[in-house]
């Protein structure tokens, strides 16, 4: 019983404790250590302790000046290293399942990869699509929403040689696909129609990891009955919904996303 005690008092010591550093997260700047203690609902004597052992941990910093407190170098270390940790695929699997449930389209996730854009996951449509979509697969860059969208985001000298061993495309698609690019970015979000596989269409959507560069793309697919490729339709609010959501979850900055949906070119269904 002593030894239950005891763990319950410790993990209520690091629930208080972090409820300063929940203050510092959301501070603009550094705080004095009576408002520190105001905001987080506890005596300024209680809050020093907790402060004084952060400090020696490195997880806040106190500027010797001012003698406000802020977070320190071993927070930032924290920050970049649980971002590293994090796996695209399982952070992906929530939002890719309730697009595919809200939308009953087939929905992949795809990754850059040495060949170019590449299915690392996908939820199967709930009516059979007769088009080979599997994990693995490599999705060309111009003639797929999927492609584009990379297109639009990556460095073009991170994917010349993807482009060199590409088959040559129809010079007109290809430009444009490159005519497009602009408005993918405005809209984040790019749309294909019979571009690959004749009756089907796509529309995918940019996923953009802490640092604001894009870490994958989620797409939708199906037969151009099923899915409605209008930029400000239901579907492409719930394919951009989704890759906001996972952004979020990968520490995007908010400024990075598009929060407006109205779309700059409304009756432009196919430039994109």
């Amino acid at each position: 019983m002593t030894a239950k005690i005891r763990t319950q008092r410790r993990i209520q010591s690091i629930d208080v404790g972090f409820r300063l550093i929940r203050v510092l997260e959301g501070a603009s700047g550094k705080l004095p250590l009576s408002k520190i203690a105001e905001l987080a609902d506890m005596p300024a004597s209680k809050a020093h302790l907790y402060m004084a052992s952060f400090v020696q941990a490195g997880l806040v910093e106190q500027d010797p000046v001012t003698m406000r407190y802020g977070l320190g170098r071993y927070a930032l270390q924290l920050g970049a290293a649980a971002m590293r940790q994090l796996d695209v695929a399982q952070v992906s699997r929530e939002a890719l399942d309730m697009l595919q449930s809200e939308t009953g389209l087939l929905v992949f996730l795809t990754v850059w990869g040495n060949r170019g854009p590449v299915i690392i996951a996908k939820v199967d449509a709930t009516v059979e699509v007769l088009v080979s979509v599997r994990v693995g697969h490599v999705l060309p860059l111009y003639q797929a929403a999927t492609g584009r969208v990379y297109l639009a985001y990556k460095a073009r000298s991170a994917i010349q040689h993807v482009e060199t061993r590409e088959r040559p495309v129809d010079a007109t698609l290809k430009q444009r696909a490159e005519e497009s690019l602009a408005l993918i970015r405005q809209r984040q979000l790019a749309f294909s129609d019979s571009q690959i596989n004749a009756g089907f269409a796509s529309i995918s959507a940019p996923i953009f990891d802490y640092a604001g560069e894009i870490a994958a793309a989620v797409t939708a697919l199906g037969m151009k009955n099923d899915i409605d490729i209008d930029p400000q339709g239901r579907t492409a609010q719930r394919v951009h919904a989704a890759a906001v959501e996972v952004s979020r979850k990968l520490g995007c900055p908010p400024d990075v996303l598009r929060e407006d949906f109205a779309d700059p070119i409304s009756n432009d269904r196919k430039s994109a």
